[in-house]
């Protein structure tokens, strides 16, 4: 009994945690961030081994985030995604920060590590995101697993969602994009000084 009071404990205190995400949470902690880049550049490439044609699809969106490590959880009712990621120029040059909290409400239970890339089809696009002003939400491509090599999505409404985890994936897995957050490096440096 004891595990399970854990878990509902731990499991309330992230759902604070992920509701709570603002600007300044958007980029890692200073003494983070070399490292965290370093992740979501090994990331990026686990991505363009496992699907056939997204160099091409990177190379021609307007910019893309990816995220290394997405903590998707549920428990009962509710349930989502939280996670931070580097946003990176079509030719691979890192120009921001993002983060994602995305709560949903469905029938669910389970918890599981994912990484996500989301590429941007147009400048209008990204820079709705960069506005934060994005909405609606974007179903992913799962990538990797038993099935093999991918090939690059379509976009949906200029977006094309890319998600990967550790052991499969939760069935349904789709990001709301009025969740995601933007900041650019000179901001978060700014941030820092603050």
């Amino acid at each position: 009994m004891k595990s399970v009071s854990t878990f509902l404990s731990s499991s309330i205190l992230a759902v604070i945690a992920i509701t709570g995400l603002s600007a300044c949470d958007t980029a890692p902690k200073t003494e983070d961030r070399v490292a965290f880049t370093q992740e979501a550049q090994t990331s990026r490439a686990l991505f363009l081994s496992e699907v056939t044609g997204l160099q091409a699809q990177l190379d021609k969106s307007a910019g893309y985030a990816v995220f290394p490590g997405v903590g998707q959880w549920g428990l009962l009712f509710g349930g989502g995604q939280f996670g931070r990621g580097a946003v990176f120029t079509p030719s691979g040059i890192q120009e921001g920060w993002a983060a994602l909290s995305n709560p949903n409400v469905g029938l669910q239970i389970g918890g599981q590590g994912l990484q996500l890339l989301i590429v941007f089809q147009t400048a209008a696009r990204f820079d709705e995101f960069k506005k934060n002003v994005l909405g609606g939400s974007a179903g992913g491509t799962a990538v990797g697993g038993d099935a093999g090599t991918a090939a690059a999505a379509a976009y949906d409404n200029g977006i094309a969602v890319y998600i990967t985890g550790q052991k499969g994936l939760m069935a349904g897995a789709s990001v709301g994009l009025q969740y995601l957050r933007y900041m650019s490096l000179a901001d978060a440096i700014a941030a820092d000084k603050k």
